[in-house]
Formats: C-alpha cells, structure tokens, sequence
C-alpha cells in the first residue's frame, strides 16, 4: 500500500492546514478542524459536537456551511466539497503531496533511466499549478501520440517551465520513455544549419557532404528509428528574421523531422503562433496550445511562499492575469518596500512592468519588432481609450474611432480583424462579451496598457507611422 494511503487525519490536516492559509492567510479554526476530523471518521454532527464539546447546531448550521464553501474553493477544483466528498477529496490532495515529495526525492540516475540528455535545461526549483495543463500535454504526447506540440503565451508565463516539468513528470511515470531528450535554445542568429548539424553530432549520424534536405531526411529517418523529445525553447525570435529563404529552411525542417508515424516528438515555445513564422502552410499536424497564467490556487500559494497572503491576493492576480513572472517581480518589491502589506501597496495604485513582460514588450515594439503599423496602432487606440474609460471597447467604436482618427474614408475592416486575431493570439490584447449575441469587446492587461502608456523606451510612439498605416488600412470600397 503507498504512504499516502496510510496517513492519518493529522497527517492529512497539516497538508491541508497549508493551503488553506496560503489561499486565506489565517489558520484553520478549531471548529473546523472538529468538523474535518469528524467528516473523515463518517460521524454526524451530533456525535461530532459530543465528543469535542460543541453545540450540535452550531457545527452543523453555522461552522460547517462556511467551512465547505472555503474547501470548496480552496482544495474543490470545480467540485463541490461537502461532508460525504470531503475524505475522496482529502486522500487525493495526500496523494499529489506524496508523488511531488516522492518526485523531489529520486536520484538523477532514476530519473534519467537510460535516456541520453543534451542541452541546458531550466532549473526548476518551485513549480506551482500547471496540473491540467501537464495532465493535457502528457494525454496528448502518451496517447495520440502527437508529433509536434506548440506552446504559445506571452513572456514570463512559464513556457519552459512547464515543458521542463512535463518532460520530468513523463520520465517519473516511464524513465525509459525517450532515448534523447535535446533541448536547443532558439537564437535570431542561429540558424537552420546549426541545429541539424548539432542533432547529426548527437546522434553520430555520417552526413558528410550531404545537402540540407538530406541531412534533414537523415533526421527524420533517425527520429523514426529512435525515440526522440526534441524541444526547440524561444521559437518567437525567428519571426523577426526578413529572409524568406532562412525562414523557409526552419520550415522545411520541422515539416520533416515530424513528419510521418513515429514515437518521437517535438515541443516548440514561442511567443507567436508558428503559423506567423512559416509562411507556407503546410499539411503536417501541429498541436498549438496557448498558455494562460496561473490558476487562482497555485498563484496564491506562490504569493503565499514569499509571504504575501490575505484576500487582497486575489485583487493582485487578477492584475497580472496570473503571469508567474510578473507575479513574482511585484511580490519582491512589495516584500521589499512595503514590508510585505498588499494594503500599503494598494494604496499607490501603482502597477509595476516586471523584466520579462517588458523584454518581450520591447521585442514586439523595437524598430525591428514583431507588430506591423496596424497592430502597433490598434494597441495604442486601446491603451488611450481603457486609460479614459476603464471599459472594454465594442468593435463597432473601435473600426469608427479608426475611421475618424485617420482621416479615412474607407478602412479595410478586413485587415483590422485579422491584426485583432493576432494580437489576441499573442495574449497582447484580450476579448470579452457579456453576451453570446453580443459583439466583441476589447481590452487589455494593466501591465501591458501602461507600458504603452509610459512608453518608457521610446519604442511604442516613435516607431508609430500614421502615413505607412494610412495606406496599409484602406481597403478598395471592400469590408
């Protein structure tokens, strides 16, 4: 039988003593620690209030609805806790707390089995929530057997983060799972050259003079002989990159090395869909899966770790939608100038740019970033507008704001849309609708609105070109 399954209540309490004061910030109640023990030995309330000296309508009226709406939010993930479901729910929390205590315990030679790793692989260190997503991403690679899997999110959300513990929690349940495990960190100068002639290294392949299509087919032959995890961290870089035929060549590459039916496959982080990258579609499958910020739960006991607690937590995630990153940047200066009081920091009413997210905002703004004039302008219009209103903005305003603001008689609504698309792929605008029928609605992250707003490396204003937009959004008397 696992430890996890002998623990007793005490045991189990103290697991669930910590997420409770991570998620409240205070300790659990005496009362509800006679109603926790009670639900798990099958007692009802009246043997319950016997036997600790309580009034039996007092657990059962007033402690124990309370106390099943906080575990319900607390330890529930979308399920209802209640007297009879609270034991199921509690062995399961003990399970998780067993496996990532068991995980933190192996040794690198049982973790690795037989597989060959090559590459600088992130430190983990504390890695919070993701279960879902991991959950997901495992079902998709061990079942479907899903040859390419993309993973898109804006900087900081912990792209590389989750594929390093993916791969982790993979090799925890098979060690033998993969022969090679490689992961290439993608630079703008890297080229399409230096990754095949770096995994023809790795797997002692003889590739003499040979043509980069057939070093390429030679990989591919290899990956179909052999079980391969290649991942391909920071893909977002060769976006910038102008030349047609080198983008082509990173094109070619990834059609072929996941071409076919083979047991090996290939993650790619980036911060831009790969449909923006390539420019030619091909019929190759790629599972694309964007990556949002950190449930409610895991943000909170990440806050709760570098001791930020109380119920103005949940106000400072919803801020920065969760981002680990960004989370982590403001925890730090509000341990260090604020002593730790998200009511002192409040106060200011203050939001602050973490490193990541403004590294990748300066990406998408620099003179050679990521964003055309249209988009560029669209996330100006947006900031301007939410800064004024603090309200989402319908599409209809936007396209007739557009019309006026430029002096345009006809806009290519067309190419808004599309610009729209992917400034909400890229999770750099959002969108909402009260509604089903309802039209769109657009906003965007506190975060992102004021680096706009601030514009604090001159790139946003700058680089904006009302004349080159002007002729790029008319359209020819065509929506």
């Amino acid at each position: 039988m696992n430890s996890y399954q002998n623990l007793d209540i005490e045991r189990v309490l103290d697991i669930l003593e910590r997420q409770v004061f991570q998620y409240l910030g205070r300790h659990l109640l005496e009362s509800e620690r006679v109603v926790i023990k009670g639900s798990w030995d099958g007692k009802d309330y009246k043997v319950m209030a016997q036997d600790a000296g309580y009034n039996t309508d007092y657990l059962h009226k007033e402690v124990g609805p309370q106390l099943w709406t906080i575990l319900s939010e607390v330890i529930g993930n979308g399920v209802s806790v209640n007297k009879r479901s609270l034991k199921t729910i509690l062995l399961k929390i003990a399970k998780q707390d067993y496996l990532d205590t068991e995980v933190s315990k192996l040794d690198d030679d049982i973790l690795l089995g037989k597989t060959k790793f090559y590459g600088d692989f992130p430190k983990l260190g504390n890695f919070y929530g993701r279960k879902e997503e991991i959950s997901f991403l495992k079902y998709k690679i061990n079942i479907f057997k899903e040859r390419c899997i993309s993973l898109v999110g804006v900087g900081g959300i912990g792209k590389s983060f989750l594929t390093a513990k993916l791969i982790e929690e993979i090799l925890f349940e098979n060690p033998n799972t993969y022969e090679y495990i490689i992961w290439k960190a993608v630079g703008r100068s890297l080229l399409v050259d230096d990754i095949v002639n770096d995994l023809i290294n790795i797997f002692q392949l003889k590739s003499n003079k040979k043509s980069l299509p057939q070093k390429i087919s030679l990989l591919s032959q290899f990956f179909h002989l052999h079980r391969c995890l290649l991942v391909l961290d920071g893909f977002e870089k060769l976006a910038r990159v102008e030349n047609f035929e080198k983008r082509l060549e990173y094109e070619d590459f990834v059609a072929g090395i996941i071409d076919g039916s083979h047991n090996s496959c290939t993650i790619v982080t980036s911060q831009v869909p790969l449909k923006e990258i390539f420019y030619v579609t091909t019929d190759v499958s790629i599972t694309s899966f964007k990556i949002e910020g950190l449930d409610k739960k895991a943000a909170i006991q990440m806050l709760s770790e570098k001791g930020i607690t109380g119920n103005k937590c949940k106000d400072l995630i919803e801020i920065y939608r969760g981002n680990p990153s960004e989370l982590e940047a403001v925890a730090d200066r509000i341990t260090r100038i604020f002593g730790s009081s998200l009511e002192k920091f409040f106060e200011y009413k203050t939001t602050v740019i973490g490193p990541r997210i403004e590294a990748m905002l300066n990406r998408q703004f620099g003179q050679d970033g990521l964003l055309t004039n249209l988009q560029r302008e669209i996330m100006i219009y947006l900031a301007e507008e939410i800064a004024k209103t603090s309200a989402p903005i319908p599409f209809s305003k936007l396209i007739d704001d557009f019309r006026e603001r430029f002096n345009l008689e006809v806009v290519s609504v067309s190419q808004i849309i599309i610009s729209l698309e992917i400034l909400e792929q890229r999770s750099l605008i959002e969108t909402s609708k009260k509604l089903s029928k309802q039209e769109l609605h657009y906003g965007m992250e506190p975060v992102v609105k004021k680096y706009i707003l601030v514009d604090p490396y001159g790139l946003v204003y700058k680089s904006s070109n009302k004349k080159e937009l002007t002729s790029y959004v008319q359209g020819q008397n065509s929506p």
